[in-house]
């Protein structure tokens, strides 16, 4: 074992050692985290932090270069360490032995011990004298601030100019994404790691309860509410029992409402909300969601939805029971080896689930739930890579990066671990399996250090390929009235009273739903929502919102995206 690898694992006993023991041991795991999968709407940016020090020092080293170079056609070997989160990583690899093949490079992973560990295994790593080649990180804007601040990051501008890979993917997909990574001077010391799809969900409907009840797919969201109140009281599945529900949705997500809050305009259960004038309003405190609110409400007290989506209970172990009929979820569910899907039908052999149009509303405007365009996980080259190598780690990443090597780094070798057939994606060995894993393959190495959500992306069929883009084109006007911010540390009087704010909300729109509190107070709840300050709040995001709209306006017509 090479000996990097060594202080590396050493290194990260000593970092769970340390955490157990200011944690009381609290567990991790290998998944994304909720808060931060679904997008919240302040996961953005540095900005104004990427000051006079740290835009200096990672400047001077940041691209200057007599020309590109070959990462493929190095005759000395260049050791490169990468900070990777556990649950998609596995030591010396095929995978990895594979790249540092390609790239005549000596690659060690420093794995961090889960989600719940994470932010502060990094930060001890960036405090350390020892700092990755390679970082990647999640949230943490406030501690990227004060690494660009202090020149811990390598400004990589001129890099993603030379070598255009990461770059040209991200403006073919959206090209806000890298206005949000930017510093407020253009500079890009971080790259997106992991950004979604303009929107990823989709309404789903039983199509054998329609049947069986004799029902047409809803188009509008009273016919939506129609049918989901047969679905519970019509017996659709047939079995004479009363066992049924017409809607489910991820317990304590408020996603599971998304057909009736798109249906009104101005309104959100967590983001911002920004009108036609440019006029930015807190979406759980604006008129229209009292309006659907109470519609949901109403459901809920008539029994028309699953008791338990008000506290945090697995939807998929829901749906396996097949208890209810509508939902609204994920486009990759479209996926003929999508899990939930798969268990269902195990359970359900007879049953069939579709998806279906989003339903209109009041607001005549039929949408999906947008996406942000910034990525929720980035990662970028620190100060502990040499200055000699700084180029050669952008070009090799890049270079990685293309269309045909990624697909090779996720999904291995055609014909040994996966097949093509009629044009779609068959696994051999499944990315992630128990057989990638027994065999040390290797699969989907540097998972969110940047995926590709295109043709890349070959596990989705053409169908489900399909499925995204349709919903991320139903989602642009929704996107367009929700605010995303560049620089959330620059919102500081959100940052001084967003927790009590937010939990405020929180606990009266869930009360609503539960039929603990009422929504004819709603007028009681916004006023106890401005006694906590959200009028100060306000006032500072129209005047951020502004200027930050301005840049995006320059930004989006320097690179030409008019």
């Amino acid at each position: 074992m090479k000996m990097k690898r060594i202080i590396s694992i050493l290194l990260v006993l000593a970092v769970c050692l340390s955490l157990a023991a200011c944690s009381g041991g609290s567990g991790s795991g290998s998944s994304t985290p909720a808060s931060t999968a679904g997008g919240d709407s302040s996961a953005a940016t540095g900005g104004e932090t990427g000051g006079e020090t740290g835009g200096e020092t990672a400047g001077e080293t940041g691209g200057e270069s007599a020309g590109p170079i070959d990462p493929t056609n190095q005759s000395e070997t260049m050791p490169v360490t990468i900070t990777v989160m556990t649950g998609h990583t596995q030591s010396d690899s095929q995978i990895e032995k594979m790249l540092e093949e390609k790239y005549n490079i000596d690659i060690t992973l420093n794995v961090l011990p889960g989600w719940s560990d994470g932010v502060n295994a990094i930060t001890m790593q960036m405090t350390s004298n020892d700092r990755p080649d390679i970082l990647w990180w999640w949230g943490m804007d406030t501690e990227y601030a004060k690494w660009v601040d202090n020149g811990l990051m390598v400004d990589v501008t001129d890099y993603m100019n030379t070598y255009t890979n990461i770059r040209d993917y991200y403006n073919k997909m959206d090209p806000k994404t890298l206005f949000y990574a930017a510093s407020n001077d253009g500079r890009i010391y971080r790259i997106p790691g992991d950004v979604a799809e303009p929107s990823c969900e989709v309404l789903w409907i039983r199509q054998d309860w329609l049947d069986n009840l004799g029902l047409e797919t809803p188009k509008t969201l009273d016919e939506l509410e129609d049918v989901i109140a047969k679905f519970t009281t019509d017996d659709p599945d047939g079995n004479g029992a009363d066992d049924t529900y017409g809607l489910g949705g991820d317990g304590n997500d408020f996603r599971s409402f998304w057909p009736w809050i798109q249906a009104y305009d101005q309104t959100h259960y967590s983001f911002f909300c920004v009108d036609d004038d440019g006029v930015v309003t807190y979406g759980p405190a604006n008129p229209n969601t009292k309006e659907w609110l109470g519609r949901v409400a109403d459901l809920y007290k008539k029994g028309y939805v699953v008791p338990t989506i008000t506290t945090d209970t697995d939807r998929d172990q829901e749906m396996a029971n097949g208890g209810f009929g509508v939902t609204y979820s994920w486009c990759a569910w479209n996926n003929p080896d999508a899990t939930t899907m798969t268990s269902f039908y195990a359970s359900n052999p007879d049953a069939k689930w579709v998806t279906m149009d989003m339903v209109e509303g009041p607001n005549g405007m039929p949408q999906e739930d947008p996406a942000t365009s910034a990525a929720w996980a980035y990662f970028g080259i620190t100060n502990g890579c040499p200055e000699e190598n700084r180029e050669r780690v952008y070009a090799f990443y890049d270079d990685m990066c293309s269309l045909e090597n990624y697909e090779a780094r996720r999904y291995g070798e055609e014909g040994v671990h996966y097949t093509i057939e009629n044009g779609q994606y068959i696994p051999i060995v499944t990315p992630g399996s128990e057989e990638d894993t027994n065999q040390n393959i290797g699969l989907n190495l540097f998972h969110n250090l940047f995926n590709r959500k295109d043709e890349g992306n070959m596990a989705n069929t053409p169908e489900t390929t399909a499925l995204f883009e349709k919903s991320g084109n139903e989602s642009r006007y929704a996107a367009a009235h929700l605010v995303e911010w560049k620089d959330p540390n620059a919102f500081t009087t959100w940052l001084d009273l967003r927790a009590d704010i937010e939990d405020t909300a929180n606990k009266y729109m869930w009360g609503v739903i539960a039929g603990t509190e009422s929504v004819d107070t709603f007028d009681n709840y916004v006023a106890s929502l401005k006694a906590l300050g959200l009028d100060e709040v306000l006032e500072q995001a129209n005047e951020l919102y502004a200027t930050q709209n301005q840049q995006m306006e320059e930004y989006m017509a320097a690179n030409g995206f008019e």
